[in-house]
């Protein structure tokens, strides 16, 4: 019975008031308990609807990206699939972008690094006995100097022109490439060294004339905005499987046949050969027991001590990084920085330099004999954002007044990036940090340096100290430097003096400090020690070198 049934029947007084009341309670249930009915069902319908959204996002977060919602369900909700198919289309989108990021390098267009070693891998792996296959280890020749001096933009576009004619060199004949079945690839390293890989089965008889393709691609001028650069290229080749069976093994190998090549005369290409193969493994070995000691801090710093020609004492110390190998003895930096710098360790080497310096410092300073303390960097150093940080971190560390440290640059790389070094300088100088042009007078020698950078000293290259007491033009070149420097207020050092006479001239010439064998070696922490202690007390004139 209906509801309007029972209130009819309550109208016409048809039933007992008792009976009256029951049926209306009753019908007021079944009303309700319909109501409740039909709420529940929109709501398992609404739960359902939310469920297979979020189906559908997970889907589409899982990479199905054709995912669409149920086209009954959610028919009187066309916006919600829209929804989804601008979702999804996005998300694909953004993998498409990132895969694309992820396997080929920005600036060139090339497969990079990470990608050509997963693409050639396992080919390498997969192929049969005796099929042949080359790499090609491509360094650009005079790169560095054109990117320092020109500046990153220019560097940048000379780059991208060398891939472009690096792709053109190792193209060939694609239809009979296809049907011999070779598999070719090309890609950039990073920096100026790129790798090309083939498999094919003429590459003994064709990699000597690709590789003479790329010398001559890239040995052609490249015309770069109002710049006519010559740079050129080293080309190693590492064949499979007699140079190695292995992806690491072929690398390896090419790029110890492109050093050979470099080494050479630079301009040329070199086929890699058992006589590379000892010395490609022990700079592998060197390479991992670098990484090893970088990781523990398995450095000196030896200290070569400056002379002040103005208070006849040694205030002053350059610090030199030495690496005393467990097998071949104490190194010098020419012998791994230049791996360290192939293999990224640089940043790490250098914070260690930082912090030991500083350290050491804080002891003279502590002892009552405070002592300016020279670190050179590199490039490397000064393009990393946390540099900055680095050096206040330890200055903060030690307690170390801010001036006892003297960061030195040479023009090369205050050139590098002018504007980036200009900023880094100029915030370490905020710090109260001395900073030193190294190796003045070699090189470009700009000028503009000197009142663009906030440097006080300036350290004259001893190339230009070797006919100073022989040559008249030679001393002319020196004093104008030297007066050049007073006159702007910058302190002047003279590296590499090696005689009694080149200080005396110096002197005369009014030099502040002078730099070399003849006062001082460099010399462990220890001698150093005795002689400030004895320079404090006598005031030496030259010729202290029995501490070293």
């Amino acid at each position: 019975m209906g509801a309007s049934s029972v209130a009819a029947l309550l109208m016409g007084r048809m039933l007992a008031p008792a009976a009256a009341f029951y049926m209306l309670v009753g019908a007021l249930v079944l009303v309700n308990t319909a109501a409740i009915g039909t709420a529940m069902l929109q709501r398992r319908r609404q739960n359902l609807e939310v469920a297979e959204l979020l189906d559908a996002v997970v889907s589409i977060g899982q990479g199905r990206f054709d995912t669409d919602v149920d086209k009954d369900r959610f028919r009187h909700r066309p916006e919600a699939r829209k929804v989804f198919a601008e979702l999804a289309a996005r998300v694909q989108q953004r993998v498409d972008d990132m895969r694309e990021a992820a396997h080929f390098d920005a600036l060139t267009g090339l497969c990079n690094r990470a990608h050509f070693q997963k693409r050639v891998e396992p080919y390498i792996s997969a192929l049969p006995n005796k099929q042949p296959a080359a790499l090609f280890f491509i360094d650009l020749d005079g790169f560095k100097t054109i990117n320092d001096t020109l500046g990153h933009l220019v560097g940048d576009s000379l780059l991208r022109a060398a891939a472009d004619r690096l792709e053109l060199a190792v193209r060939r004949d694609t239809s009979q490439a296809f049907q011999h079945g070779s598999f070719e690839l090309l890609a950039r390293l990073g920096g100026d060294e790129f790798v090309f890989f083939m498999a094919n089965p003429e590459v003994t008889s064709m990699a000597p004339r690709i590789a003479s393709r790329i010398v001559r691609a890239l040995g052609e001028p490249f015309e770069i905005g109002a710049h006519s650069l010559c740079i050129g290229a080293s080309v190693g080749i590492a064949q499979s499987p007699q140079d190695g069976s292995d992806y690491a093994a072929l690398l390896r190998a090419a790029d110890a046949a492109m050093y050979n090549a470099k080494h050479s005369g630079r301009g040329r290409f070199a086929l890699f050969d058992a006589s590379l193969d000892e010395e490609a493994r022990a700079s592998a070995v060197l390479e991992q027991e670098l990484r090893d000691a970088a990781s523990r801090g398995n450095f000196e710093l030896y200290y070569q001590p400056l002379y002040d020609l103005r208070t006849r004492s040694f205030d002053m110390a350059e610090a030199l990084i030495r690496w005393p190998h467990p097998s071949r003895g104490l190194l010098l930096p020419r012998h791994f920085m230049h791996l360290a710098d192939r293999t990224g360790m640089v940043p790490t080497i250098g914070e260690w330099v930082i912090g030991e310096a500083v350290m050491r410092i804080a002891e003279f300073e502590r002892s009552g004999q405070p002592l300016q303390v020279s670190i050179n960097i590199s490039p490397t150093h000064l393009e990393r954002i946390d540099f900055i940080s680095t050096v206040k971190s330890a200055l903060t560390r030690w307690s170390v007044p801010p001036h006892l440290l003297q960061i030195e640059v040479t023009e090369e790389v205050a050139l590098r990036d002018p504007e980036l070094a200009a900023d880094r300088l100029r915030r370490l100088s905020d710090l109260g940090v001395t900073i030193a042009i190294d190796d003045f007078g070699t090189g470009y020698s700009n000028l503009a340096l000197l009142t663009a950078l906030p440097i006080s000293r300036l350290k004259i290259d001893k190339a230009l100290l070797k006919d100073l007491t022989v040559k008249p033009e030679a001393r002319v070149l020196v004093q104008t430097i030297i007066s050049m420097a007073n006159s702007l207020g910058l302190h002047t050092v003279a590296e590499g003096v090696e005689t009694e006479a080149q200080i005396d001239l110096l002197s005369a010439m009014g030099c502040d400090l002078v730099q070399g064998f003849l006062t001082a070696r460099p010399m462990k922490l220890k001698h150093l020690r005795e002689m400030i202690g004895d320079s404090t007390r006598r005031r030496p004139r030259v010729n202290l070198t029995s501490a070293a």
